[in-house]
């Protein structure tokens, strides 16, 4: 390493991959050009059957396999084990770290009280559809509504220094990442422990994950029953309502509720039974709770991609309260 560099910790990052040829040279390249030096790169391939480890290959990194294909925190385990930096950074295969991203992961795990630290999406990505535009967003900003200090990791990128996360035994993997929880859940094994997350806003990284409008349901649906089967397993699912359940904020989740009020309204307007006022009162609540994300939709991509962006917020809500319900009867038979 360069002299400048060695004063410096030495950073492991870790890499799970899975079939992810379209997007790894991406990931990889960015880190090559990134502006701290003194890191390994670990790539661990969980049985791919594309190109993934001959792309993989081409960068100067460690490259450990994983047979028969164990998912994704098995693959960040099996890293964590086999690094040797003191600190952990874990970014995803579709992950495109901006020039400082590692400088200022490193920088706020500098602070002795902080144990782990997140990261967020930035406002900009490649993929110009209008689904993958307003998932993107969306992350970006429940996340921006978070507090400082959070109990919950993202998988697609975060620092974590490695004493705690071999003190609480690394992630789970019984977890899936299809299902969304398979990386936050570890987080709430550190809050156990009074170990400290926190969420940096300054640690931007691109998503390459692109959507069309059948994925985006899957993905949604996907994911709200893992989230809704983990707060049933932590006991939050109440809590959730009023404070949010990790970056899922309230306003959200109460309008999964709303939306399908509106839903039964119209229905009922329509047969005759039921004043259309009751319909036009779900509308304007419905509209008040999303008001704000909606505003940042604009200001982000204009008035026009906001509005088009409406239909989507309410196909994520009704997809939303499906999967959620679907989540609680599992989490519930499973506790």
């Amino acid at each position: 390493m360069p002299d400048e560099n060695l004063n410096t910790p030495l950073v492991s990052i870790i890499i799970p991959v899975k079939n992810s040829e379209r997007t790894l040279g991406s990931c990889l390249s960015a880190i090559k050009r990134s502006n701290y030096k003194n890191y390994e790169l670990i790539v661990v391939d969980d049985n791919s059957s594309d190109r993934s480890l001959e792309i993989a290959k081409n960068f100067e990194c460690k490259i450990l396999k994983v047979e028969n294909g164990q998912g994704a925190n098995y693959a960040r385990n099996i890293g964590g084990i086999n690094a040797n930096g003191n600190i952990l950074i874990f970014v995803d295969s579709d992950i495109v770290v901006q020039k400082d991203t590692i400088h200022k992961i490193v920088e706020t795990l500098q602070d002795g009280d902080i144990d782990a630290v997140v990261g967020i999406y930035t406002a900009k990505h490649r993929n110009e559809n209008i689904v993958s535009q307003y998932k993107n967003l969306w992350i970006r900003y429940s996340y921006l509504k978070s507090p400082p200090v959070i109990d919950w990791v993202f998988g697609s990128v975060s620092g974590i220094k490695k004493e705690a996360f071999m003190k609480v035994g690394g992630f789970d993997v019984n977890l899936l990442s299809r299902k969304g929880n398979d990386d936050i859940e570890l987080g709430k094994r550190f809050a156990q422990e009074n170990f400290k997350i926190v969420l940096n806003s300054d640690i931007e990284v691109e998503h390459l994950k692109q959507y069309n409008l059948p994925s985006f349901i899957k993905n949604e649906f996907e994911r709200s029953s893992g989230f809704a089967e983990l707060a049933v397993r932590l006991g939050e699912t109440a809590h959730s309502v009023k404070h949010g359940f990790v970056n899922v904020y309230p306003a959200f989740i109460i309008s999964t509720l709303i939306i399908i009020l509106i839903l039964t309204f119209a229905i009922l307007t329509i047969s005759g039974k039921l004043s259309y006022l009751y319909l036009i009162g779900g509308i304007l609540i419905y509209l008040i709770l999303n008001i704000k994300f909606l505003n940042y939709l604009e200001q982000v991509r204009g008035l026009f991609a906001m509005l088009a962006m409406i239909p989507i917020l309410v196909i994520d809500h009704i997809v939303c309260f499906v999967g959620s319900v679907v989540g609680t009867i599992k989490g519930i038979f499973k506790k």
